[in-house]
Formats: structure tokens, C-alpha cells, sequence
């Protein structure tokens, strides 16, 4: 029984046992001010319960409205035994409560019928995506019927990330109330599975090779690069199919809420097939067979034993392979003589802004940035670097704010509102069923660099707004975008609906490109709209002698631009990119 009931049921029994004194009181000294408080006796009982009523506690309840019909008699007597009757009933609650199963049971399945009804009505993409809604239902209401049977808070959150992973969407996501934060943490490290010393990562050339590897593995020669052939005699991207995390749009959090780890059904196809090894690494009981390939090219195998979870290793090599420069958000930094970086982590400037429509409302951060940039060239810089890994999304009008500053002179698009049907409370369409344009959202660029270039680096977690800044700077000549994954591909903005114990995140708010269809967003063929003119940097021995043994330096940022031999710039030479190579031509 929750400590708050009980405390419920003790103030309750007390405020009886004041009453049986007080019926003595009130019998010489009439009073309607005495006979008023009669009637308070079922205030704490529904103030000081924490999730309001329950079944479990009727005995409590009852009990408060026996002792309450002291207010109608003046009887000394009967107004004790109606207190001492209501204390004894409010008693039986606490037996009662322990033996109820569904005592202050969560409905869980009241919160799946509100939620998925709500995201069927009002999710943006159906057509797009192909979304078959009866299939969905008839394959969750069973899972979810049975979690609200067992009460099973990790579970929830599991169904939950399995059912958001269905559309393959980054804005779709269940948030778990703050009460299932550890079952739900528990839940998705156990599904991670365990840890033998190792990660594996898909590599460029199609093959998969150990990552953020132990140190005890040197002894079967296992080292970051290791080319891992087989796992538990499977290919690694087949294993991963078969990890309970797989599929799984969720996060871990700490008790905090501080989000711990984000998994991601990946929107983007290629964006999956990057990360297709990560979690092979957790699948296995006590040990697992791994075949690799050693030093001198020979196939070997190695029983590892289980030293753990996996969950803190495959979070540390995403962290590593994500990694973007730890800054405050709009933070710049000099990288050398002619190279400034300006690091941004979302795109929300302050609340005002975030709020408004409208791009006047970035003036302030406009000027800034102006400053900042001017400042530097009268020092001598003519490129920038726009760290837009994980970055989170936030207002396109921010967007618009930011790339004016660095885009060629002239007007640029950068997306197109939906129409929304005020009558008939959606979005319009015409008679074929494609959403109708609305406002066209346009901004100028200023070309404050001049002739000088601007590097975006980007990652799979670089979402929403995020997704939208890189679609709008693909075609500009003086931009080059380098990642090891191109953005998220999620850029519908995005509605919150909520329940009793979780709340869902959905694209409920049209976003069209020039021609009318959908911005970015990829649809059947899992194929976003701005990552073509991502230029793909390899995943090889060198990233990951960079990434995993070189003390974990920034292969994309830090090692390209301080260290003339470093991985990036090595790969930027040989590959002519103009932009770190300094060819203007």
C-alpha cells in the first residue's frame, strides 16, 4: 500500500477519534460552528490521496461519510458511535488495498487507446509512409492488454519504443511518466543485452570491425579495427535483427529525467545500415563465439565470456562516434588562423523567440552573430565550421536566422506550411489527397563571409530544424556537408498529446517543400530528401584508430583542423574536398 493512502487512512482515523471527543463538546455547547466540522472529515481523505480516488479505498471513503452523518444529530451518543463506526470502516481499507491486484492500478491500456487514436487522427504521414493503422492496433491492444494485466512498467516502455520504431519517424516518441523511470530504465539496458568487451560497427567497405574494445581482449588479439566476421557463427547484422532493442525508438533516463541514451529506428535506410552491428555486440548468454580475422588476415575464433550489460559500453561508442564539441549552444570558437566553429545544439535561441512565427523575432540573435562573424574576418578568418551534430531541432525561423548570415545573396525558400481546414479540424487536401500549400517561409542571405566557405558536420541524430538547415544549405556553392551518416531525415513539425502515465510525440504539423510534397520526411522507400549532398566521410581502420585509440579525438573537427596529418585531413586531401583543403577553385 503507497505510503500517501496510508497516511490518508491515519489522518482520516484521527479526525474520527476528534470527533468521538468533540460529539461531547457540541452536546453542552450548541453550536452550528461545532456541527460544521463534521462535515470535513472527507476533505483529507480525497485531498491528501496523491493519484485521486481509487477502488481499493471505498472503505475509506464510505468511512468518512458514516462519521459525517454526525452533522445531522445533535445525540451525544449516536454522533460517537457514528465516529467510531466510520473509523472502523476506513480500517478495513488497508487490508483491503493489500489484497486488491488492481489497486491503484496505472491503465495502461486506457493510455494506449488514448494515445493511438489520437496519433491516428492526427498523424501527418500516414499516406506518406504507408501507416496501416488496423494492423498496428490488432498487433499492439493485445501487448498493451496484457501489460495493464501485469502492471509491468518496463514493459510499457518497451511496447511503447517498439510501437514509435513502427514509423520510422525521429519526431514520434513515448515519454514514460517519472514514477516508471527505473523499471523502464531497467527494461531497456536489459534489452541491450550483455557485454563481452566490445562494440561492432558496420564499416565503409561493408565489412564489421570491434570498436571501443577491452583491454582484456588483446589477449585473443581482438583490438579496435578487428575485422569481426561472425557472432555466435551469424553475421553481425543479422544478430542485431534479433536483439530485443532493435527497432526500439526510446531513450534511458536517469532518475532525474536527464536523458542517459537515445535509440533511434532510423528514418533513413542508410543511417541504419551504419549503425546495423551496434547491437549484435549485446547478444549472447553466459559467453559467445566470435569469428574475426587477425593481424595477419587468418580467421580465428575466441569463446568471450559476459562481464556485464552492455549498456554503458554501447552508449560510450555512440557518445564517441556522435561526439560534437561539448559548448554551450551558439558557442564559437577559433579553430585556427582562418577557421572559426560555431557549435549548435538546438535551434532555440530564447523562450520569446522559440515561440513566435515569425523570423523578426531572431533580430537579437541575428545581430550577434553578424557581430561575431565580422569580428572574425576582420581577424583574419574566412571559414566556418557549423557543428550541427545531435542537434536537436527547434524553430525553422531560427534557421532562416542562422543560414542568412553564411547563404549567397539573393531569396531563398526554405519550406512551405499546410493549410489548415478550421471546419473539419485537419489539415487540407485537394481532391487527390495531397496537402494543400500554405505560407511560403522565405529568408535573404547576406554572404557575410564573402568568398570564405562554411562546413556542416552532421550526424544521424541531427533532427527536425536540424534536418531542415541542412536540406536549405545543400545547394548553396559555398557550402560542403561532411558526416559519417547523413542527418535524421525528420522534419514535420511536431504535436504532444497526453495520458495519465506517459505522453506521445508525433509529426502532426505540415511541412511541404517547393513542389508541394512532404519536406524531407522519407516515406515507403526510407529514403529522406537532404542527405544526398552529404559527402559521406569513411568508417575505416583510420576513423576508428581516430575515434577509439588516438584519445578519443574528434575525427570530423578537432584532429582535422589542428593536426595537418590527421585522419580527415589525409581522407579531405585525397579526396579533393575544397572545403578543408582550401581549393577555392
Amino acid at each position: 500500500m503507497q505510503i500517501i493512502d496510508l497516511i490518508a487512512v491515519a489522518v482520516c482515523v484521527l479526525g474520527c477519534g476528534a470527533l468521538w471527543l468533540l460529539a461531547e463538546r457540541a452536546d453542552r455547547i450548541k453550536s452550528t460552528k461545532w456541527k460544521l466540522l463534521w462535515l470535513l472529515l472527507p476533505v483529507p481523505a480525497f485531498v491528501i490521496t496523491k493519484r485521486g480516488p481509487d477502488i481499493s479505498l471505498l472503505p475509506l471513503y464510505l468511512g468518512t461519510v458514516i462519521a459525517a452523518l454526525g452533522f445531522f444529530t445533535e445525540a451525544k451518543p449516536r454522533r460517537q458511535k457514528l465516529a467510531a463506526a466510520g473509523a472502523v470502516c476506513m480500517l478495513l481499507s488497508i487490508p483491503v488495498c493489500f489484497l486488491n491486484p488492481r489497486y491503484r492500478a496505472k491503465s495502461y491500456l486506457k493510455d494506449f487507446e488514448t494515445l493511438f487514436s489520437c496519433m491516428r487522427e492526427h498523424y501527418v504521414l500516414t499516406e506518406h509512409k504507408g501507416i496501416d493503422w488496423d494492423a498496428l492496433y490488432a498487433e499492439y491492444q493485445p501487448q498493451f492488454a496484457e501489460i495493464d494485466r501485469t502492471q509491468d512498467a518496463g514493459r510499457n516502455a518497451l511496447v511503447w519504443g517498439a510501437l514509435s520504431g513502427e514509423f520510422h519517424d525521429g519526431h514520434v516518441g513515448y515519454s514514460y511518466c517519472k514514477e516508471d523511470n527505473d523499471a523502464a530504465a531497467a527494461a531497456i539496458k536489459a534489452a541491450l543485452g550483455n557485454d563481452y568487451g566490445l562494440s561492432v560497427m558496420h564499416c565503409s567497405d561493408g565489412s564489421f570491425a570491434a570498436v571501443n574494445t577491452d583491454e582484456s581482449l588483446a589477449a585473443y588479439g581482438i583490438h579496435n579495427g578487428t575485422v569481426i566476421t561472425k557472432w555466435d557463427g551469424r553475421s553481425p547484422d543479422e544478430v542485431s535483427k534479433s536483439s530485443p532493442a532493435y527497432g526500439l525508438s526510446t531513450f534511458v533516463a536517469d532518475q532525474d529525467g536527464h536523458i542517459l541514451m537515445h535509440l533511434d529506428s532510423y528514418p533513413d535506410i542508410d543511417n541504419e545500415i551504419f549503425w546495423s552491428g551496434l547491437l549484435a555486440a549485446g547478444v549472447g548468454g553466459e559467453s559467445v563465439t566470435v569469428t574475426y580475422l587477425d593481424d595477419s588476415g587468418a580467421e580465428q575464433t575466441a569463446v568471450l565470456p559476459k562481464t556485464g550489460e552492455y549498456f554503458e559500453r554501447c552508449r560510450d561508442t555512440v557518445n564517441t562516434i556522435n561526439q560534437g564539441i561539448e559548448s554551450a549552444n551558439l558557442a564559437w570558437s577559433k579553430i585556427n588562423e582562418t577557421t572559426a566553429c560555431l557549435r549548435i545544439k538546438g535551434m532555440s535561441y530564447d523562450m520569446k523567440s522559440y515561440n513566435s512565427a515569425e523570423d523578426d523575432a531572431f533580430n537579437e540573435m541575428k545581430d550577434e552573430l553578424r557581430s561575431t562573424i565580422l569580428q572574425y574576418q576582420a581577424e583574419g578568418v574566412r571559414d566556418v565550421i557549423i557543428d550541427l551534430r545531435s542537434n536537436e531541432g527547434g524553430s525553422p525561423h531560427m534557421v532562416n536566422g542562422v543560414v542568412s548570415m553564411f547563404a549567397p545573396k539573393g531569396e531563398y525558400v526554405n519550406m512551405i506550411t499546410g493549410v489548415w481546414d478550421e471546419e473539419h479540424h485537419k489539415w487540407a487536401t485537394d481532391e487527390n489527397g495531397n496537402y494543400i500549400k500554405g505560407k511560403t517561409i522565405k529568408f535573404q542571405g547576406e554572404q557575410l563571409l564573402g568568398d570564405g566557405r562554411v562546413i556542416l558536420l552532421v550526424n544521424s541524430e541531427t533532427v527536425s530544424a536540424g534536418d531542415d538547415m541542412v536540406k536549405i544549405m545543400s545547394d548553396m556553392e559555398n557550402v560542403t556537408i561532411l558526416g559519417f551518416t547523413q542527418p535524421n531525415g525528420s522534419c514535420q513539425a511536431v504535436t504532444f498529446q497526453s495520458a495519465d502515465f506517459g505522453s506521445l510525440s508525433f509529426s502532426g504539423c505540415v511541412t511541404l517543400d517547393q513542389d508541394g510534397s512532404i519536406f524531407i520526411d522519407s516515406g515507403k522507400d526510407r529514403q529522406s530528401t537532404d542527405g544526398d549532398a552529404v559527402q559521406i566521410v569513411p568508417f575505416d581502420a583510420a576513423a576508428i584508430h581516430a575515434l577509439f585509440d588516438v584519445g578519443r579525438t574528434d575525427s570530423l573537427l578537432s584532429t582535422a583542423t589542428k593536426e595537418p596529418c590527421s585522419y580527415l585531413v589525409r581522407w579531405a586531401e585525397e579526396n579533393q574536398c575544397p572545403v578543408l583543403y582550401g581549393n577555392r577553385n
